[in-house]
């Protein structure tokens, strides 16, 4: 014969009450949000062709801000010589190819941090190709 399990009274008496958590105030000072849009400082750049200097082989861009990489610039330089150029190598102020700028930085980490006007030179390597011959 099986036993019947009966049901366990329920305790009567008080109700527990829920204790309500409270939040603390932060422990720390939360800085204001700064777009970065906003605050990164941008320049205005003027990229020239480092021999024969002339001005048919000038690039003006406006507003770029200095932590657009070095490569965005190369880019915009073939694009301007419609990819006919390899090898593209950018200096600040003067061309010197052992101050060429790394195509993997920032403008910032090359030096440039503050805004106004930066003139960059740039020289290349035009592109061979032999059905052009």
């Amino acid at each position: 014969m099986v036993k019947k399990k009966g049901k366990k009274g329920k305790k009567k008496g008080k109700k527990k009450q829920k204790k309500v958590k409270e939040y603390d105030p932060p422990k720390y000072e939360l800085p204001e949000y700064e777009d970065p849009d906003i605050v990164t400082p941008k320049v205005e750049l003027t990229i020239k062709l480092a021999n024969p200097v002339n001005e048919v082989l000038t690039l003006k861009l406006s507003d770029i801000p200095i932590t657009t990489r070095v490569e965005y610039i190369r880019q915009k330089i073939a694009a301007m010589h419609q990819g006919a150029v390899s090898e593209i190598m950018i200096c600040r102020d003067r061309f010197n190819p052992e101050e060429a700028f790394d195509p993997t930085k920032t403008l910032e980490k090359c030096g440039i941090i503050s805004e106004g006007e930066v003139k960059l030179f740039y020289d290349f390597k035009p592109v061979t190709n032999p059905l052009l011959v």
